[in-house]
């Protein structure tokens, strides 16, 4: 049995996320609560395996009441009405959320993910990068999630020089010459890192703005990039780059 409680201030939202677990056999509730005082009672007394954690609490933020835990051994999904900058923190991060109103097929995707995960997932280091980027929100820098095959990483984004597409996959190339290969598609990051100093200068290239080292406009439009790479640049794109080069 998957040991769930629910930590969200609104009683409707509770009470229907608590209708829509009565749906797995595999999922006991063990309680629920509406602020941090009472949340972190709750934890410490069920010991739950997998907790909903809405982020605007009627005493503060679920993040303040993570960071208030002597311990974290419990899978975590975040629920949230539309926030940019927690979403932001949430995703670099790595970590799982549902926005309101929550759809059933979210829903279950969510549930059945941390029902099938055997661990916790390496959660230490993505609330690192949570606590960071939530406690930096008006840094242009932030810190990264990365799985691979065989590792978990834990990057600045200042760090990152470029990213390429591969077939469906994304290539990291980062200052230290190291290369990262990552399952998720080029897409994913640009929708992430371009708010973030990242331009999308080529459908299989994604560079940061602060790595470049000179354009050469003259020829076939390319960057040189800081480690010496290479990236080339798309006519309907040039115009867009200039402007972005002079703001820097």
């Amino acid at each position: 049995m998957l040991k769930t409680i629910i930590i969200e201030d609104e009683d409707w939202a509770r009470e229907l996320i608590a209708n829509m677990l009565k749906r797995y056999d595999f999922v006991e509730l063990s309680g629920h609560a509406a602020g941090i005082r009472d949340g972190i009672e709750l934890i410490n007394r069920a010991k739950p395996e997998l907790v909903l954690l809405d982020i605007n609490l009627r005493d503060g933020s679920g993040f303040d009441l993570l960071q208030q835990l002597d311990r974290i051994d419990f899978k975590l999904i975040f629920i949230t009405a539309y926030d940019k900058y927690a979403l932001d923190a949430i995703k670099f991060s790595a970590l799982d959320y549902l926005m309101k109103p929550v759809s059933v097929e979210d829903f279950d995707a969510a549930i059945m993910k941390a029902y099938k995960s055997v661990e916790q997932d390496n959660m230490s280091l993505k609330l690192n990068a949570l606590f960071n980027n939530f406690t930096h929100l008006a840094n242009n820098s932030r810190k990264i999630v990365l799985y691979t095959s065989g590792s978990v990483y834990l990057l600045d984004t200042s760090e990152i020089i470029r990213c390429q597409a591969d077939l469906g996959r994304t290539q990291f190339f980062l200052a230290n010459n190291e290369n990262i290969l990552v399952a998720n598609p080029l897409k994913f990051y640009d929708e992430m890192l371009s708010p973030y100093g990242f331009f999308r200068v080529h459908n299989s290239h994604l560079i940061n703005l602060q790595q470049i080292y000179r354009f050469d406009k003259a020829g076939k439009n390319f960057l040189v990039m800081k480690d010496k790479s290479i990236a080339p640049v798309s006519s309907s794109r040039k115009e867009e780059l200039l402007g972005l080069l002079k703001t820097l």
